[in-house]
């Protein structure tokens, strides 16, 4: 009798080790595999399907990139109703990878129905506050997750060097930059860029705060209508008695923790550039606001204002200087 009680025991404790371990292999997520893309030196065009959505994205891979040493990348968002193919062709970003070696990345957003346009369907990033720029309840789509596979790809495909990866957005591109990588990138991107928009609000960045550049018009017609005023001085000393624009800056400065302290470089006839590196949290950031006479809602490409201003050619010589830790 005993040996049957210790032949059922046994029996038991092989039933439930037996569902254990099949309970345990069914919670266990399955590796997600991802390929390599094929690709060419110069434009490289791919869709991908995620979330039930068709995603396009550009790579240009400069033609000296052989693979064989770590590359700095570099994402350029469009703005409302972009693409990436219009900024691949028209940012200046293509010029400066042939240049200097590094990828550049040119993502398109998704369209979304926009109320003050009737509802026409627009290029929009998944930017804070994009809810109130569509009609009710339509869906939005995340796209933190969607730059998360690019870079998941990409580092797959190429020889990056993921202490060297760079973001710069122009207008609502330039607002996702602002409102959503900033804080919930930051472990990715080195350093980041905005063109044509300002820090409307103060943001609550979690861990590291990435260095920040951003670039303004003082003829940008969207500031100046949001400012109420003909145009954006160039001196500190004149921006700060715009109660509008020093909210802004104040917004800037306590987002990403930066003292009072600042240096201009101040060209009456071309621009301003204003620097606060006074880091109060110890993450050894900055922050830049360039102020370019006469530029317009544009991105700088060196053609498209009269002082002949190029993003690419002044952010990449700042990128560059960071390295994430």
């Amino acid at each position: 009798m005993k040996n049957n009680n210790n032949i059922i025991l046994a029996f038991f404790i092989l039933i439930i080790i037996v569902l254990f371990s099949c309970k345990t292999e069914n919670i266990m997520p399955e590796e997600e595999t991802i390929e390599q893309l094929e690709w060419k030196t110069g434009k490289n065009e791919y869709n991908m399907e995620m979330d039930d959505t068709l995603r396009n994205f550009l790579v240009h891979v400069p033609e000296s990139y052989t693979g064989d040493s770590k590359t700095p990348l570099v994402f350029m968002l469009h703005g409302t109703s972009g693409t990436g193919t219009k900024f691949y062709n028209i940012s200046g970003w293509v010029q400066k990878s042939e240049e200097v070696g590094c990828i550049i990345v040119f993502p398109t957003a998704l369209e979304y129905p926009i109320v003050e346009n009737n509802n026409k369907m627009t290029t929009k990033w998944s930017k804070d506050g994009l809810e109130s720029d569509i009609p009710a309840g339509y869906p939005i789509k995340d796209d933190i997750p969607f730059f998360r596979l690019m870079i998941d790809i990409l580092k797959k495909t190429f020889n990056i060097d993921e202490k060297r990866i760079y973001i710069t957005g122009f207008s609502n591109g330039g607002a996702f930059v602002r409102t959503r990588i900033l804080d919930e990138m930051n472990d990715v991107f080195t350093a980041c860029s905005a063109g044509g928009i300002g820090l409307e609000k103060k943001l609550d960045i979690q861990g590291r705060i990435p260095p920040f550049y951003q670039i303004i018009g003082t003829k940008d017609p969207k500031w100046l209508e949001a400012l109420g005023i003909n145009n954006i001085p160039h001196s500190y000393e004149k921006i700060v008695k715009i109660d509008q624009l020093k909210t802004r800056i104040d917004n800037m400065k306590q987002s990403l923790k930066l003292g009072d302290d600042y240096t201009e470089e101040l060209t009456n006839t071309k621009y301003n550039l204003i620097t606060w590196n006074n880091d109060l949290n110890g993450s050894g950031n900055e922050a830049k606001l360039l102020i370019v006479n006469q530029l317009l809602h544009r991105y700088p490409n060196g053609k498209n204002n009269p002082k002949g201003v190029s993003a690419s050619e002044i952010l990449w010589d700042w990128f560059i200087q960071y390295e994430l830790n």
